[in-house]
C-alpha cells in the first residue's frame, strides 16, 4: 500500500488533490489549486490572499515608515508603498488579529460594501510584536473565540468523515473497506478493486477471489460473452465450438488442426500464429500478461507415430497481473516453429 505525501491521493498516490474542491475564497475571488493547499486571486478592489490547507502558516508583517509588506512563509512580499494617503498607523491604535469587530469607530477599519473581516476560521499561535511573544489569555476573547485548535478543520480522515470528539480531539468514521485512525488502511477484503467485469467477486480468502459470471457471460473475470440461446445442440462439433450464422443457422468453428463439418478431420501438423494474452495460475489467484503475446500454435496430425509439437522455441520475459491485486514478471516460453517430432512419454 502506498503511502501518500500530503496533496497526492489515488492507489499509486498520483493524483494531485484538488484542494479548490473546499476552498473558502471570498469575493468572488478565483481559486487556483497547487500541492496540497490553493491560492485565491482576488478580483479589483481586494488584495487579501486566503490560503485554506489546514496547516500552520508563518506571516511575518512590518510596517516601515509609509510602507507595509506581508511575507507567507518566508515567500515574496506583497508590499504597499502608498500608506501616505491612508491613516498613519499608530501603535496606540487597537490591534485585531484573526478579524475586526462588525461595528467600530476606527475609520480606517470600516469595510467597505461586500468585505468581510469577521469571517476567518482557523488557528493563530506563536503571535510575536517587535519580537516578543504575546500571552492569548491576557487578552479579551470574542464571542466564538475558544482555546485550542478546532477539530475536523481540514480532510484528515483519508476514506472517512471526521467527527469532533473534543474542542480539538477527533475521530473517523471509516468507510467500507477502510479502517485505522486516519481511514487510510484497507481492510482485508480481497474484492476491493475486483476485476469481475460482468460477476459478482466470491472471496476464496483474505488475498484471493473467484469470480460468478452473470448469466450470459463466461471467463475467469467474466469478461467473454456466451449465447443465452443456443441451438447447437442438434450438431456436434468433435474439436471446435458452435457457432451462429448471420441466418440464425448453426455451424462448426474448428480448433486449430482440425477441419471438416464436425471438426472431425486433422490436418497435417503445422504451426498457426495466434496472439493473445499468456495465462497462468497463482495459487489461488488467475494471472495473465499485460499484452498480448505473439506465438504459434502447433496443430495437426504427423505420420510413423510422431506427434505435432514445438521444433524451436524461444523465451521472453513478460509482466503478469492477477486477480488477487499482485503483479510480477516472468519468462514465457514462446514457439518459432512447428513440425512432427517423437511423442512425450
Amino acid at each position: 500500500r502506498c503511502d501518500c505525501t500530503p496533496g497526492y491521493i489515488g492507489e499509486h498516490c498520483d493524483i494531485d488533490f484538488d484542494d479548490c474542491q473546499d476552498n473558502k475564497c471570498k469575493n468572488g475571488a478565483h481559486c487556483t489549486d497547487a500541492v496540497n493547499g490553493y491560492t485565491c486571486t482576488c478580483p479589483e478592489g481586494y488584495s487579501v490572499e486566503t490560503i485554506n490547507d489546514g496547516n500552520f502558516h508563518i506571516v511575518e508583517l512590518l510596517a516601515l515608515d509609509s510602507s507595509l509588506s506581508l511575507s507567507v512563509d518566508g515567500g515574496s512580499p506583497k508590499i504597499i508603498t502608498n500608506l501616505s494617503k491612508q491613516s498613519t498607523l499608530n501603535f496606540d491604535s487597537p490591534l485585531y488579529v484573526g478579524g475586526m469587530p462588525g461595528k467600530n469607530n476606527v475609520a480606517s477599519l470600516r469595510q467597505a460594501p461586500g468585505q468581510n473581516g469577521t469571517s476567518f476560521h482557523g488557528c493563530i499561535r506563536n503571535l510575536y510584536i517587535n519580537s516578543e511573544l504575546q500571552d492569548f489569555r491576557k487578552v479579551p476573547m470574542q464571542t466564538g473565540i475558544l482555546p485550542g485548535c478546532e477539530p475536523c478543520h481540514k480532510k484528515v480522515c483519508a476514506h472517512g468523515t471526521c467527527q469532533p470528539s473534543s474542542q480539538s480531539g477527533f475521530t473517523c468514521e471509516c468507510e467500507e473497506g477502510w479502517k485505522g485512525p486516519l481511514c487510510d488502511q484497507r481492510t482485508n477484503d480481497p474484492c476491493l478493486g475486483n476485476k469481475c467485469v460482468h460477476g459478482t467477486c466470491l472471496p476464496i480468502n483474505a488475498f484471493s477471489y473467484s469470480c460468478k459470471c452473470l448469466e450470459g457471460h463466461g471467463g475467469v473475470l467474466c469478461d467473454e460473452e456466451e449465447d443465452l440461446f443456443n441451438p447447437c445442440q442438434m450438431i456436434k462439433c468433435k474439436h471446435g465450438k458452435c457457432r451462429l450464422s448471420g441466418l440464425g443457422q448453426p455451424y462448426c468453428e474448428c480448433s486449430s488442426g482440425y477441419t471438416g463439418d464436425s471438426c472431425d478431420k486433422e490436418i497435417s501438423c503445422r504451426g498457426e500464429r495466434i496472439r493473445d494474452y499468456y495465462q497462468k495460475q497463482q495459487g489461488y489467484a488467475a494471472c495473465q500478461t499485460t499484452k498480448k503475446v505473439s506465438r504459434l500454435e502447433c496443430n495437426g496430425g504427423c505420420a510413423g507415430g510422431q506427434c505435432c509439437g514445438p521444433l524451436r522455441s524461444k523465451r521472453r520475459k513478460y509482466s503478469f497481473e492477477c486477480t488477487d491485486g499482485s503483479s510480477f514478471v516472468e519468462e514465457v516460453e514462446k514457439v518459432v516453429k512447428c513440425g512432427c517430432t517423437r511423442c512425450a512419454s
